[in-house]
């Protein structure tokens, strides 16, 4: 299987021990807080912001045909703009980030849904999606921006990956980072709190149309010699999907997203190219909802 480019972030590193939500600067008399940030229902104006968001969903990082540079798209979410409070309106109200770069290391390669960035700089530019630019290039003169992915399920508040390894760290972003973790498992075991207008049933993964995506459960992981095969199910069938050897952060158990993918060989299915797969969550109700219906589907078998 050939390998598309993979891109990863700088492992990171701190040059300060200590990682306080959205408190302002005023209320801190030792004036040590030089960024502030802004919640996505406040991004109105064209411009530049900083922001924490939740990864709702995420593009993989590919290199850019005839640019020499790579870029990645990250669906984000937070407190205010989210599938609960914009359930009619919610496609056109997510944010979505665009980061380029001609380095590979400057761009995210993100594992899990509902872990964080924390976003320096990101230019805002409504037009028909809220977007937001995060220009990382060499050859933008006044690289400012920047990125830090967290995970959400851990206790730890330093990044595990971020696109400078001496990122800022102030007094609140350790109160940032505990209440955004806290909120995000709240708000993902609410039923509807995740929803893929792409996701289909395992039964139906040879139907014609555009890329389909699909949530199942992995049952097993063997590493052949140049990628991975997953043995997949979900209530209505299973089958392997066969991808690349970086995704083997995915371990067996999992519930995944899959983004886009080809069917061959007996119905099995292979990654495509511009495809991604994403962990779920286990405190999500779609992980929840995942094991509820394969444990369903064994006491039907059972009688």
């Amino acid at each position: 299987m050939e390998p598309k480019k993979q891109v990863k972030g700088k492992k990171a590193t701190t040059k300060s021990d200590s990682l306080d939500i959205y408190t302002l600067q005023e209320n801190n008399p030792d004036h040590s807080i030089t960024y502030k940030y802004t919640t996505f229902d406040e991004l109105i104006e064209q411009g530049e912001y900083n922001f924490y968001g939740i990864i709702y969903d995420a593009s993989f990082p590919l290199e850019e045909e005839n640019t020499g540079k790579y870029s990645c798209v990250l669906k984000l979410i937070d407190q205010t703009t989210n599938c609960l409070t914009n359930p009619n309106d919610f496609s056109e109200n997510i944010i979505n980030l665009i980061i380029k770069s001609n380095e590979r290391e400057n761009i995210p390669f993100v594992h899990y849904i509902g872990d964080i960035i924390r976003i320096h700089r990101g230019f805002y530019s409504p037009k028909k999606k809220r977007n937001v630019y995060l220009n990382l290039s060499k050859d933008n003169k006044e690289i400012k921006g920047s990125w830090c992915l967290y995970h959400s399920n851990d206790k730890s508040n330093e990044p595990y990956a971020c696109s400078n390894k001496k990122y800022s760290v102030e007094s609140q972003d350790k109160l940032n980072l505990e209440g955004l973790k806290k909120w995000v498992k709240s708000y993902m075991g609410i039923d509807k709190s995740l929803k893929y207008p792409m996701q289909i049933k395992l039964e139906n993964r040879a139907q014609e149309g555009n890329d389909k995506d699909l949530m199942v459960h992995v049952v097993k992981k063997v590493e052949a010699d140049n990628h991975l095969i997953l043995f997949v199910q979900d209530e209505t069938d299973g089958c392997e999907l066969h991808t690349y050897k970086y995704y083997n952060f995915i371990k067996e158990n999992d519930v995944i997203r899959v983004r886009s993918y080809k069917i061959f060989d007996n119905n099995n299915l292979i990654i495509n190219e511009v495809g991604n797969i994403l962990v779920v969550p286990d405190y999500s109700s779609c992980y929840k909802t995942i094991f509820n219906e394969l444990a369903k589907k064994m006491k039907n078998i059972k009688g």
